[in-house]
C-alpha cells in the first residue's frame, strides 16, 4: 500500500511521513530539504521564477522515489511518500496564470503514481506560523512562508475534495511526535494499523 502525504509548506510532511513510517517499519520516501534539492531550486522557488524548471524537478524527484518504490511495495506492506501528482497541481497557484498551460503540461510525468490513499494536510495559519518560527531555518522567511501556504493550502482542499483517494486531516492540535495523534491520523486515513513491536517485562535475573 502507496500512502502520499501531501499540504503545504512548513505543515510537518517531513516529519509525519518519518514518524508513520517507523511505526509500520516499511520506510518512507520525503522530498528533501535544503541540503538535497540542487541549491538554485530554492532562490528560484523565492524570486518566483522558472516555474517550470522548479515543477519539473520535483516531478523527477518524486518519480524517482515512485520507481524505487515499485520494489519493495508488497501485500501487508504501507509504504509512505512526501508528495504525489497533487502536489505539483496544487503549487500552480504560486506562478502567473500565463505559465499555468505549461506548469500543467509537466503533471503527466505523475499520471501513473496513484498512491493507495493520499493524507492532505491542512491547519490554520497560526499553526504554520508557530512551526516556522520554531522550526527558525534561515531560508524561510515567516511571512513568505506564510503567504505561500495561504495559496497552496487552499488549492490542496479544492483538489483534495475531487480525489476518491484522498482525505483531508486537519493538524491543529495534532502532534505528530505523539503516540494517540498518530493513530487519529491513521484511523483517520482508514490505513492499516501498525502492528506492534511486543514489549516485555524480564525478570531481574539476580
Amino acid at each position: 500500500m502507496r500512502v502520499a502525504i501531501v499540504g503545504g509548506p512548513g505543515i510537518g510532511k517531513s516529519t509525519l511521513v518519518r514518524q508513520l513510517a517507523d511505526l509500520y517499519h516499511n520506510g518512507s520516501y520525503g522530498e528533501g530539504e535544503k541540503g538535497v534539492w540542487d541549491p538554485r531550486v530554492l532562490a528560484d522557488i523565492e524570486a518566483g521564477r522558472n516555474a517550470v524548471g522548479v515543477t519539473e524537478y520535483f516531478g523527477r524527484l518524486y518519480d524517482a522515489n515512485y520507481r524505487d518504490a515499485l520494489e519493495h511495495d508488497r501485500p501487508g506492506r504501507v509504504i509512505f511518500f512526501e508528495g504525489a501528482r497533487i502536489t505539483l497541481e496544487a503549487h500552480i497557484a504560486e506562478y502567473p496564470a500565463e505559465a499555468h498551460d505549461a506548469l500543467r503540461a509537466v503533471l503527466a510525468i505523475g499520471d501513473w503514481w496513484k498512491p493507495d490513499r493520499i493524507v492532505c494536510l491542512t491547519s490554520s495559519t497560526s499553526t504554520i506560523e508557530k512551526h516556522i518560527r520554531q522550526r527558525n531555518r534561515p531560508h524561510e522567511g515567516v511571512e513568505l512562508m506564510v503567504h505561500r501556504f495561504r495559496l497552496i493550502d487552499a488549492e490542496f482542499r479544492r483538489l483534495a475534495a475531487l480525489d476518491p483517494a484522498a482525505v483531508v486531516v486537519n493538524r491543529d492540535d495534532l502532534e505528530f511526535h505523539e503516540r494517540r495523534d498518530l493513530v487519529r491520523i491513521i484511523e483517520a486515513a482508514g490505513l492499516p494499523m501498525f502492528r506492534e513491536i511486543e514489549y516485555r517485562v524480564v525478570p531481574d535475573p539476580r
